[in-house]
């Protein structure tokens, strides 16, 4: 007599659904519960590479390489180089919070934009004055017109949107002329950012197309926390200093103060070359004027070769830049 016998032979998806519940079991078990640790993890799923030394950014202690350390053993993060990647863990994690990821890349050219990019962002990435905004997540990858732009992103400074190029030591004048170009066509936002190595590489007389505003900073550690404050320096308390009560805002885009007799004032934080195109246009078709230039020891000689002929009057900016202020809302 034979006996029948039946037996259930597990679908495919159905093993792959319990192999899926297994490691995600497996990853909330070893996944730091610690805001900032996960934080950081989730800003390198974001801009794929994060410098170790940028790493600081993230924690209010000193004892964060020992959470790094834990990272990487729960393969969470690896080190590549003298950077944190997402080990094969991190992607996991990444999944369940239903962030996307991209291919971790390779090839040089395009990393060094990558780590400039993660760089910038990790420096403000605790300052509630200052969101970015990288160019991957804004170009659209239909639009070869648009994904063949050189901008690196959106720096948002106290509400003011800065769109945002950055030349390192190793771009060309061709990259230079093609930011340049880039520019000419621009028709969206009024506020530029350059960063660059080296000012004297540009000649700032290229740089001015009509916008509100073409801001040119060193790329240094030391000029990007300055640009934190770029909207928040007190002009009218640093003008009631050195005039009184002589003069007033200006009407005019020329000059930021004026009596409009003798006296016209323009303030300086950082190199904006739109500006020093207007008081060019100003001293050219008023001769005798006068241009009273306002602005630090630190970018003196940079303006002296732009505006030969302005009056300068030097003064310590950040005696009177109102770091407290609070954003709301």
């Amino acid at each position: 007599v034979c006996e029948s016998v039946s037996y259930h032979i597990p679908s495919q998806s159905s093993v792959y659904e319990k192999l899926f519940v297994k490691v995600v079991i497996i990853i909330k078990s070893i996944f730091p519960k610690n805001e900032n640790e996960i934080e950081l993890v989730k800003f390198i799923g974001r801009f794929q590479y994060l410098s170790s030394k940028d790493a600081k950014y993230f924690f209010n202690d000193t004892y964060y390489p020992k959470r790094i350390t834990k990272l990487i053993k729960n393969n969470i993060l690896r080190r590549y180089k003298k950077y944190l990647v997402l080990a094969e863990n991190g992607q996991y994690f990444m999944k369940i919070l239903g962030q996307k990821t991209s291919q971790l890349r390779y090839d040089q050219k395009y990393t060094d934009r990558l780590k400039f990019i993660s760089h910038l962002a990790a420096l403000y990435n605790k300052d509630s004055k200052i969101s970015f905004t990288p160019s991957f997540e804004i170009k659209d990858k239909t639009s070869f017109t648009e994904s063949s732009r050189k901008f690196i992103g959106i720096l948002n400074i106290f509400g003011v949107k800065y769109l945002t190029y950055h030349i390192s030591e190793k771009h060309t004048e061709k990259y230079i002329r093609s930011i340049i170009f880039d520019l000419q066509k621009e028709t969206v936002y009024k506020n530029i950012l350059i960063l660059i190595n080296d000012i004297n590489r540009l000649n700032l007389k290229d740089f001015a197309f009509g916008f509100n505003s073409v801001i040119i900073s060193n790329d240094t550690d030391e000029e990007l926390e300055k640009l934190k404050y770029i909207n928040q320096v007190n002009w009218p308390q640093i003008i009631q200093k050195l005039y009184k009560n002589t003069v007033h805002i200006s009407e005019y885009n020329s000059c930021d103060y004026t009596n409009n007799k003798d006296k016209y004032i323009s303030t300086f934080y950082l190199l904006d070359a739109e500006k020093i195109n207007r008081i060019n246009m100003f001293l050219q078709s008023n001769e005798g004027k006068q241009a009273d230039v306002i602005c630090s020891q630190k970018i003196v000689n940079l303006l002296g070769k732009e505006l030969p002929l302005a009056n300068y009057k030097l003064i310590n900016i950040s005696d009177f830049i109102e770091k407290d202020i609070k954003v709301y809302g």
